[in-house]
């Protein structure tokens, strides 16, 4: 994953990639678009062959400290989850395994989030990775947005989020 030191990573919907169930044989569908003032992230989430998930990912190379990211969406009344990546600080490559820490929104209403690093939680393909090291802004080469069946207020089914805003909290 290429590094991007744009202050805003809202600003390019080309530079967020899909990744879906579909790379373990489930069926889930999203997109990204942009939408007026924000980036629309939205699709279904399937259970079919197992599945059950929907996200995007783009590199994010920061600059500086923070404490968390700042979060404000237009939900649609799911839950979702900030996902970090980071580098392997004795290798520089990315990580096996990502952060995220689960936000809730309200449909068609406006909200904020702060997520701070210990909200965060290392895992890999859904299960705890109780040997990560802590989390450090330092490290983070790239951020992406999951919503799952266990977030999806239905278990399955249509979602839309619009991302207004993902920011560092200073620290």
């Amino acid at each position: 994953m290429a590094a991007n030191t744009a202050d805003d990573p809202l600003a390019d919907p080309g530079a967020w990639r899909i990744a879906n169930d579909v790379v373990m044989g489930g069926v889930s569908a999203s997109r990204v678009s942009r939408a007026g003032d924000a980036l629309r992230f939205a699709g279904e989430v399937r259970l079919e062959n197992n599945g059950g998930f929907a996200s995007m990912r783009r590199p994010y190379a920061p600059a500086g400290d923070a404490a968390g990211f700042i979060v404000q969406v237009r939900g649609d009344g799911n839950r979702y989850r900030l996902r970090v990546y980071t580098r392997d600080p004795a290798t520089g490559g990315e990580q096996w395994f990502a952060y995220s820490a689960a936000f809730d929104t309200r449909a068609g209403e406006l909200t904020q989030a702060q997520l701070r690093w210990p909200q965060f939680a290392a895992s890999f393909r859904g299960r705890p990775v109780p040997q990560a090291p802590p989390l450090r802004f330092a490290d983070v080469v790239g951020i992406g947005v999951m919503i799952t069946k266990a977030d999806h207020r239905d278990g399955r089914g249509p979602f839309a989020l619009e991302l207004l805003r993902i920011t560092p909290l200073p620290p």
